[in-house]
C-alpha cells in the first residue's frame, strides 16, 4: 500500500504562532466540535488558470467527531464528500457512463499537538476516486497554522502545500484556509493541479463554509442528494474500528465505485458528421429552408470570429436567406474534418461568386461546430478573411 506523504514541521520549535491554552482549545471547538458530529457546508467555484473560466460549481460536506482531547492534543475522525456540479444547471457532473463526478475521503484522522505557542496538525486520510478508480492514503503534518484575536473575534489562518509524483507527471497544490469565530465560517482557496476530469494545467479552487451542529439543518438540497447516493456521509466515523473497515474496503483491486445515474444523453460521432456534413452540401446548393431545418432555435454564428454573434434562425434577419440574395454561389468543401465529443472543426476550402458579378473567388478558412444532444447544429465559430474576400470580389 502506497502512502504519500506531504507538508512537514519546518519552523523553530520556540516560534510564537499565537496559541496560548485558549486558542489551542477554542480552534479545537470551531474546527471539531465537543464530541458530537459537527458539520461543514462549503459552496464555490472551480476556475482554470490563468484564463478564470469557471469549470464547475463545488459543494463540500465534511462532518468531524472529536474522539479525544487532553490539555495539548486532541483527536478527530472525519469524513468529506465534494461534489462537482454544471456552472449553469447546477447538476451534478457525469462522466460518459453516468458516474458522478465527485472526490470522497471516507475517513480522515485528524491529529492536534498544542506546544508552547504552536500549534501542530497531523492527518491521515483515504481518498479517491482516482484517475484509475483506486483510492489512496496521504499523511500530512502542518505547522504552519495561526491565531490572532480582534474585537472579539477568533482568527485563524493555515496552508498546506503539497507535490506528489503519479503516472501522469506531478500533481501540486497549496490550500489555504482563513477562518473566524462568531460566527464560525471558513474561507479555502486551493491552487494547483486541476481534478483529472477538467483535464489538463492548473487551476483554483475557492470555497466558503459554514458550520452546522446538526445534520437536519444543513440545504434540503445537499441532505437529499447525500441520502439518496451516499448515505454514510449522513456522519462521521464511529471510530477507529470502523476506519479500519474502511482501509480494507476502499484498498481493494476493485473499490466502491461512484454514485451513477443514467449515462447523460449525448450525440454520436455518427450524428455529428451527419449533420455538419449536411450543412457544407446544403450551403453548396443553397437550400435555405434545409440549412434553417439544421440548427437549433437559439443558435449563434460568428462569421467570421470577431464580427458579432449573429442568431442564425432570427425570422427578423433570415440570416442564410440574406446570404443566398448576395452570393450567386458560397460554395465550402470540406478538406480535413476533427471530431472531438459533440464538437467538430472542419477545415474548408470555398468558392464564391456575387449575384452582381461572374468572377469566382476561392479562398479557405475553418469552422468549429458545436452539436446539442438533439442532433442541431448550436454554434458555429469560422475563421476565415472576409475583408480580404470581399476585397477581390
Amino acid at each position: 500500500m502506497e502512502i504519500a506523504t506531504l507538508g512537514g514541521e519546518t519552523t523553530d520549535a520556540s516560534a510564537d504562532h499565537g496559541f496560548d491554552q485558549e486558542a489551542f482549545h477554542e480552534f479545537i471547538r470551531f474546527d471539531v466540535g465537543d464530541g458530537s458530529p459537527l458539520y461543514w457546508h462549503s459552496l464555490g467555484k472551480l476556475y482554470r488558470h490563468p484564463g478564470g473560466e469557471i469549470i464547475a460549481d463545488v459543494e463540500a460536506l465534511v462532518s468531524n467527531r472529536l474522539i479525544s482531547q487532553g490539555e495539548s492534543s486532541a483527536e478527530a475522525i472525519c469524513r468529506t464528500l465534494v461534489i462537482y456540479r454544471d456552472p449553469e444547471t447546477h447538476e451534478v457532473l457525469q462522466d460518459a457512463d453516468g458516474q458522478h463526478i465527485i472526490r470522497e475521503y471516507p475517513y480522515i484522522i485528524a491529529r492536534f499537538e498544542h506546544s508552547g505557542r504552536r500549534l501542530v496538525i497531523h492527518t491521515e486520510g483515504l481518498s479517491g476516486p482516482h484517475g484509475n478508480g483506486h483510492y489512496g492514503i496521504a499523511q500530512v503534518t502542518n505547522d504552519k497554522v495561526f491565531a490572532h484575536e480582534s474585537a472579539g473575534t477568533t482568527f485563524f489562518y493555515w496552508t498546506l502545500f503539497g507535490q506528489v509524483d503519479t503516472p501522469v507527471g506531478k500533481v501540486w497544490f497549496n490550500e489555504s484556509y482563513n477562518a473566524s469565530t462568531s460566527p464560525d465560517i471558513m474561507v479555502m482557496n486551493r491552487n494547483g493541479t486541476l481534478p483529472a476530469f477538467a483535464g489538463l494545467g492548473d487551476g483554483l479552487m475557492q470555497t466558503t463554509a459554514r458550520c452546522f451542529k446538526n445534520y437536519d439543518e444543513l440545504p434540503e438540497s445537499l441532505r437529499e442528494y447525500v441520502d439518496r447516493y451516499v448515505p454514510v456521509h449522513r456522519e462521521p466515523p464511529v471510530d477507529h474500528a470502523e476506519i479500519a473497515l474502511l482501509k480494507e474496503q476502499y484498498l481493494e483491486e476493485e473499490p466502491p465505485a461512484p454514485p451513477i445515474s443514467a449515462p447523460p444523453k449525448t450525440v454520436s460521432e455518427e450524428q455529428v458528421r451527419e449533420v455538419v456534413g449536411a450543412y457544407f452540401s446544403s450551403l453548396r446548393t443553397m437550400d435555405v429552408d434545409r440549412l434553417q431545418e439544421l440548427f437549433d432555435d437559439d443558435a449563434l454564428s460568428w462569421d467570421p470570429v470577431g464580427s458579432p454573434p449573429m442568431r442564425v434562425c432570427d425570422k427578423s434577419t433570415n440570416y442564410f436567406r440574406a446570404l443566398s440574395n448576395i452570393f450567386e454561389k458560397m460554395s465550402l468543401t470540406e478538406d480535413d474534418t476533427f471530431v472531438c465529443g459533440s464538437e467538430v472543426a472542419v477545415r474548408w476550402t470555398g468558392v464564391a461568386m456575387l449575384r452582381s458579378k461572374d468572377t469566382e473567388v476561392k479562398f479557405e478558412g475553418a469552422s468549429v461546430f458545436e452539436v446539442n444532444e438533439d442532433g442541431l447544429i448550436q454554434s458555429i465559430r469560422s475563421y476565415w478573411d472576409k475583408k480580404a474576400l470581399m476585397s477581390r470580389l
